[in-house]
């Protein structure tokens, strides 16, 4: 079973304020339910119930809309983790909290829809991943950093920040997003999940802790 297309429901005539975060959803929502290389400006346009003009007063070609449209995606995404992540206390709470955030977050329906219309596009719109890179995967990475530089300055861990930082998601969440990825069914923070996520924070715990001299 595939996971069924976002319902778009941003039609009818925005005031001009909200212009822009209504082009921004019309977008996102047909990028994820039509394809990114599929969806036209006029596309987007019907879909707000604007003009083509509209549109690119504010944004000039569909990769700077694309731009915005995983700009707002990420701020979305990383809001519950960017606010756990900076609490303070020992090294296996925080950690245990961001990941399971992080991983809510990343397993979400529409993230991994996300996620496959990039891979399923990458050949015929390789700039779509290069967006993704930078505005997802990266501002991601680097939340996960700024933790690990605040528990290395605490001395609760030792290492570069940022090299934990990639050590901490290949171990802790890549394997849970691979097999969103490739499942027939939405995926859930099950117990089985959070269990499996504990241990693999402890196993990094044990790795990255200090080492007693």
């Amino acid at each position: 079973m595939r996971l069924q297309p976002r319902v778009c429901r941003t039609r009818g005539r925005p005031p001009s304020a909200e212009a822009t975060e209504r082009i921004v959803e019309a977008a996102t929502c047909l990028f994820l339910s039509k394809g990114y290389a599929a969806t036209s400006m006029q596309d987007v346009a019907r879909q707000f119930g604007g003009s083509k003009q509209t549109i690119y007063a504010r944004f000039p070609d569909k990769k700077a809309l694309a731009e915005a449209v995983v700009a707002t995606f990420t701020e979305r995404k990383l809001h519950v983790p960017r606010q756990l992540g900076p609490g303070r206390g020992p090294a296996h709470e925080t950690l245990n909290t961001l990941a399971l955030a992080t991983l809510e977050s990343a397993l979400d329906r529409e993230a991994i829809m996300l996620l496959r219309l990039v891979i399923s596009e990458n050949e015929q719109v390789p700039e779509l991943a290069d967006i993704v890179q930078r505005r997802l995967k990266l501002a991601g990475l680097e939340m996960i950093t700024d933790v690990m530089r605040r528990l290395v300055a605490e001395g609760q861990l030792e290492g570069p920040p940022d090299t934990l930082a990639q050590q901490f998601c290949d171990l802790v969440m890549m394997q849970h997003v691979w097999d969103a990825l490739i499942a027939s069914s939405p995926a859930a923070v099950t117990p089985d999940v959070i269990a499996r996520v504990q241990g693999s924070v402890a196993f990094f715990l044990r790795a990255a802790e200090p080492r007693r001299r």
